[in-house]
């Protein structure tokens, strides 16, 4: 009867470590998605502005690939979901090589919004915890602080509309000045995901009696269109440069 027992228990662990097998290998095709947005970045510092251009392909899970332009100039980017982030340039076929983190995929807001850090913008990623909530007019605002003690930023605000979308961030140092504030506006939505069309950022950091001014305008969204841009890799004839040569090789581009 003992035996009959422990068979029944073993059948019973086999038939659960198969059902589970069966949903771990069928979660990544329903969890996989594609993201690709164009964005259009004006800079505005000191007087004068600049704009770039940027699309956007990003493997939710996986790998964040952009294609950069600015004044007439094309070069492409891979970052890897381990934060090593290759940049590639087609005119010289001159590839490098950043150093781990020094570009994340979570600096762009596509990413945070597509891996779901849309509450808190990714500040919970970062080492914050939320502090306290409040309602202020028709906005709920909630405090963010870092867990670990000598952090630039001392706290963090939040605030959020009646769908509970962020439409405002702010962070700010030790004295309660503002470090950087934006405004996250034109939300959309396309297959169930939720995006701001427009991101206003002004930061105060290191600027003396001014400020600088980032417009994200976003356009062109789609969602789970796969394209080539997904799947881009660098090609193996690529040379590898160090990363002062690669800025001159892009440099190059510009004349």
């Amino acid at each position: 009867m003992l035996q009959q027992s422990k068979r029944a228990v073993g059948t019973g662990r086999l038939f659960f470590i198969l059902m589970a097998l069966c949903l771990l290998g069928a979660s990544p095709v329903r969890a996989q998605r594609f993201f690709h947005v164009d964005e259009t970045t004006k800079t505005v510092k000191d007087g004068k502005m600049k704009v770039a251009e940027k699309q956007l392909y990003y493997t939710r899970g996986g790998d964040l690939n952009i294609l950069w332009k600015s004044n007439g100039a094309s070069y492409y980017s891979i970052t890897s979901p381990f934060g090593i982030t290759q940049f590639y340039y087609p005119a010289s076929n001159e590839s490098m090589t950043l150093d781990a983190n020094m570009m994340k995929a979570t600096d762009e807001m596509l990413v945070l919004f597509a891996d779901g850090w849309a509450e808190d913008l990714g500040l919970s990623k970062e080492g914050y915890f939320m502090k306290s909530t409040k309602k202020d007019g028709d906005f709920v605002v909630r405090r963010f602080e870092p867990r670990e003690s000598g952090a630039l930023c001392a706290w963090a605000e939040i605030a959020y509309n009646n769908d509970f979308l962020p439409v405002y961030c702010a962070y700010f140092d030790k004295k309660g000045n503002i470090i950087t504030k934006t405004y996250l506006s034109n939300y959309t939505s396309e297959k169930g995901f939720v995006f701001p069309m427009r991101v206003t950022e002004i930061s105060y950091f290191k600027e003396k009696n001014d400020s600088t001014v980032r417009l994200d305008i976003y356009k062109n969204l789609e969602i789970d269109v796969r394209s080539e841009t997904h799947s881009l890799r660098i090609p193996s004839d690529a040379k590898p440069v160090k990363l002062k040569d690669g800025l001159k090789a892009y440099t190059k581009q510009l004349k």
